[in-house]
């Protein structure tokens, strides 16, 4: 005997697939809550990167046509996921057929509704963030892995009064500017670090011009000692009945290894940057340290590498003169232009040295890194440039150690986001 004889062997059926769906409906539930977090985490993980590096990419642009930076953080994401799923069945034998019915219903929603924080940074927080000089200790990342050709390219004015095209940290520079002579002795730092000829350190040092009176030694006692060390100073003996109190302070070294102190690349270096040559170690002071007031005019610089760091604001200013400017917003005069020594408009980007390019075009670019569009142009670094979105990364991490330990005090705007 078929099925179709046997009408209660259909409707079974028909039960059992019904009651399947609903047992099935709310295990689906909970295989799509663990699988929405992966989906969904990584994909804004990849949004937020990308919009902070074209972010970083527009202003630089702006920069270049002497047009205001803005930033906006996103300081929050609130995502909230509902998944509902649900079932019913109806069956057996009624009024209305004249045999079994049966009938099933399933459904399973999902819902996502993100909602987003926006912070326009203004006013102190921004401004202490663009145009405070970078720290010298801020080239310890070198160790961390960052290039040190392009962290001493875009971050520095000068070292012992060697100059880096520092009119080219200026929005309309009024003259050109060569810095080859810096570029050569960077390079070959570039070469020595490449050769792992030298490291860049942290020591102790001790500060003798600065030294206390001489001190009765039976005058000093334990808790002296003791409260001397916590607030980073330290006694020295003057004789043998005397001690001098010595500030200790934490400094950046660069170490030179010993097969390399007399290598022609280092002997080069010093002459470049005017320093006494033969050393195992160098000192690297800011500008603005107070020694650095104090320092020898003499030709050669000492033991001691002044570095006069730029801002952020600064860097983001030099960096836009690697973005290549169309010929017609030269003309018009939309872009600002520098006369060079021939008359004509300097090109900005050789000072770059191949380190940073932003080039353009009239369509969106295909296969780019980062790409923005302004005065009816993209603006693009190319995907297989890894020079120029490595400089990408070295500002990004130079922002965020710059950036203020304050709270926000601009307005946050927060937008609710429609579930889909």
């Amino acid at each position: 005997m078929d099925d179709r004889a046997r009408p209660g062997v259909a409707w079974k059926l028909r039960f059992w697939r019904a009651a399947t769906l609903c047992v099935i409906a709310p295990c689906v539930v909970g295989c799509v809550g663990p699988k929405a977090v992966s989906y969904t985490r990584l994909r804004y993980n990849e949004v937020v990167r990308d919009t902070n590096d074209q972010q970083l990419l527009l202003n630089i642009v702006r920069l270049r046509y002497a047009d205001s930076p803005i930033f906006i953080d996103l300081p929050n994401i609130t995502s909230q996921f509902e998944v509902a799923a649900r079932g019913n069945y109806m069956g057996g034998y009624g009024n209305q057929t004249p045999g079994p019915a049966s009938l099933g219903i399933g459904d399973l929603s999902f819902r996502d509704t993100p909602t987003l924080s926006y912070h326009p940074r203004e006013g102190r927080e921004i401004a202490k963030a663009l145009l405070t000089p970078l720290s010298a200790d801020l080239f310890i990342v070198v160790n961390a892995g960052a290039n040190l050709e392009q962290l001493l390219l875009f971050s520095v004015n000068d070292i012992n009064d060697v100059p880096n095209a520092p009119r080219a940290t200026t929005l309309v520079p009024k003259s050109s500017e060569d810095n080859s002579r810096y570029l050569r002795a960077i390079r070959l730092l570039t070469s020595l670090r490449e050769q792992e000829a030298t490291e860049l350190v942290f020591g102790t040092d001790e500060e003798t011009e600065g030294a206390s009176e001489p001190i009765s030694r039976s005058r000093v006692e334990a808790r002296d000692l003791l409260n001397a060390a916590r607030d980073g100073y330290v006694y020295r003996a003057q004789g043998t009945d005397q001690v001098t109190l010595h500030k200790r302070e934490k400094t950046l070294y660069l170490r030179i290894s010993p097969h390399f102190i007399d290598s022609p690349e280092m002997v080069e270096v010093t002459s470049l940057f005017h320093l006494t040559p033969g050393l195992s170690k160098y000192r690297v002071k800011s500008e603005l340290d107070d020694e650095a007031n104090r320092k020898s005019p003499t030709p050669l610089g000492g033991d001691t590498i002044f570095i006069n760091t730029r801002s952020i604001l600064q860097i983001m200013t030099f960096l836009s003169k690697g973005v290549c400017i169309p010929e017609e917003h030269l003309v018009s005069g939309v872009a600002p232009t520098t006369p060079g020594p021939d008359g004509r408009p300097f090109d900005w980007t050789r000072i770059m040295a191949g380190n940073f390019v932003v080039h353009f075009q009239k369509r969106r670019p295909r296969d780019a890194e980062v790409a923005v569009q302004y005065r009816g142009y993209w603006f693009y670094i190319a995907g297989n440039d890894v020079n120029s979105r490595a400089a990408l990364s070295i500002l990004e991490v130079e922002f965020a150690l710059q950036e203020s330990d304050e709270k926000p005090t601009g307005p946050v705007l927060t937008l609710p986001i429609g579930g889909r």
